[in-house]
């Protein structure tokens, strides 16, 4: 099936990761603008849309409730996943507001425990999650990458292609020792064993 692209409030500038046919669209409540900026008509929008200060004339609309229990981007999360989509690329849901951006975060651990995948992308940071995976990023010559755990201990995790590299060992979650590695020009390899990683890179 072909990826889920979900719109959050945040200002974009670039799409690291452009649409292709097929790809599905959702707006969360702001990120309705956001979509329409990049001349790109949702497929879908959802929200309480208490960001937006409106709601959008639109033939295929989600209005929530503003006393919810999930923010607007989760509930997108969840509803292209009723709906079959497992590989999400998020725009507008980095930076900001601290909270959102860590409760971003625990939705890209979700889809990764579901065996799905997933791109946050805001300003000029991006992030991923994996459990018991792989992860490749392209070759850059600049820019930081860190490797958190975000398991009480990620064991097995191999760390290839970057300034600091690392092989099968074990990670914990109260550590600090995957933050700030650097982009070398080389493509970058990544995976944990056993265990969540927490992937964090210059957009």
């Amino acid at each position: 099936m072909s990826r889920c692209f979900i719109f959050g409030a945040l200002d974009v500038s670039v799409m690291p990761e452009p649409l292709c046919d097929g790809d599905y669209v959702i707006a969360a409540d702001k990120g309705y603008d956001i979509a329409l900026s990049f001349g790109i008509k949702p497929d879908m929008v959802v929200g309480d849309f208490d960001s937006l200060g409106r709601v959008p004339v639109h033939e295929n609309i989600i209005r929530l409730n503003v006393r919810k229990d999930d923010t607007d981007i989760e509930h997108a999360v969840r509803t292209a996943m009723d709906m079959g989509y497992s590989d999400f690329v998020i725009y507008g849901a980095v930076g900001g507001k601290l909270d959102h951006t860590l409760g971003n975060i625990a939705i890209a651990e979700m889809i990764a425990d579901r065996g799905g995948s997933s791109d946050f992308y805001g300003g000029d940071c991006a992030f991923t999650v994996i459990r018991d995976s792989e992860l490749y990023l392209a070759p850059r010559d600049g820019g930081r990458v860190s490797v958190l755990s975000l398991s009480d201990v990620s064991r097995g995790v191999t760390v290839r292609g970057l300034s600091y590299e690392a092989d099968g060992i074990d990670l914990p979650r109260a550590a600090t020792l995957g933050v700030s590695n650097a982009f070398i020009g080389k493509e970058a390899y990544i995976s944990v064993v056993q265990g969540t990683l927490l992937i964090v890179h210059d957009n």
